[in-house]
């Protein structure tokens, strides 16, 4: 009994669905710990509370860089976050099933992004600030939750995980071919001509010899004549001129008659 292509696919096809689930669990997991960081090391900015009705605060230093730090730093963990999820992604799955573990960490590389900028901003105290905001009495402090400003940074996420997983695809693919050489590579158009071009050697120099050719049929092994050596099933022949069927040789005759004619 022989299992059918169908059979034998089936396998690599379920392993390659689990290492994408893997490396999609695990890109959640790095978004969890990178929201804790972003809500531990971005600054927060000051506000002072300005009335109750209705609650308001102000920043108190309005250009501070506090605003524009948070989403550096959100860039900053996307960037090696991402990385890690590629490299990761490219060890568990990439390099032995192809392309759905590559899916998988563009969908992980995503989620973890969603998932830093939300946790990040709820640990910083977004969740309970504006209860906090309403219960503060005029001219208290408060430290503002972290947020993104820029929603484009979500993209450096994904972004870098499919740069850092592709890009080592790509340098084995373009090691692979260097170390296989000419036949690695083939030359556009060879299909359709049937046949590799013929390169020169490398060693070859102008002017240097080429191997005589192999000896004709019938020629003797010094190439200084006809080769008269007998072989099976060949009949010996005389060097001598044919005789006259009238008796006569074929060459001229001695007493000054025709050749092949009588003498009177």
């Amino acid at each position: 009994m022989t299992n059918s292509p169908h059979q034998s696919e089936s396998p690599a096809h379920g392993r390659a669905a689990v290492a994408a689930v893997l490396i999609v669990v695990a890109s959640v997991v790095i978004g969890v710990a990178s929201g804790f960081i972003w809500a531990a090391i971005s600054p927060r900015v000051l506000y002072q509370v300005y009335t109750l009705n209705p609650p308001t605060a102000y920043a108190t230093n309005p250009e501070t860089s506090a605003f524009i730090a948070a989403d550096g730093w959100f860039c900053l963990i996307a960037v090696v976050g991402g990385a890690v999820i590629g490299l990761l992604g490219y060890l568990v799955g990439v390099r032995r099933y192809g392309p759905v573990p590559m899916a998988g960490i563009v969908t992980g590389a995503t989620a973890a992004a969603f998932i830093c900028r939300w946790l990040g901003h709820r640990q910083s105290g977004g969740a309970g600030f504006n209860h906090v905001l309403a219960t503060s009495k005029p001219g208290a402090l408060l430290h503002a939750p972290i947020s993104l400003g820029s929603q484009g940074a979500l993209a450096f996420w994904p972004v870098a995980a499919a740069a850092v997983a592709g890009g080592i695809v790509l340098l084995g693919v373009l090691r692979g071919r260097h170390q296989a050489g000419y036949n690695a590579a083939p030359i556009p158009g060879m299909d359709a001509l049937g046949q590799r071009p013929s390169l020169a050697s490398p060693d070859s120099q102008p002017g240097q010899s080429h191997p005589e050719p192999a000896d004709r049929p019938g020629s003797s092994p010094d190439g200084q004549g006809p080769d008269l050596r007998h072989r099976p099933g060949q009949s010996l022949r005389s060097s001598r001129p044919a005789e006259d069927p009238r008796g006569q040789s074929g060459g001229p005759d001695h007493r000054g008659g025709d050749p092949g004619r009588a003498a009177p």
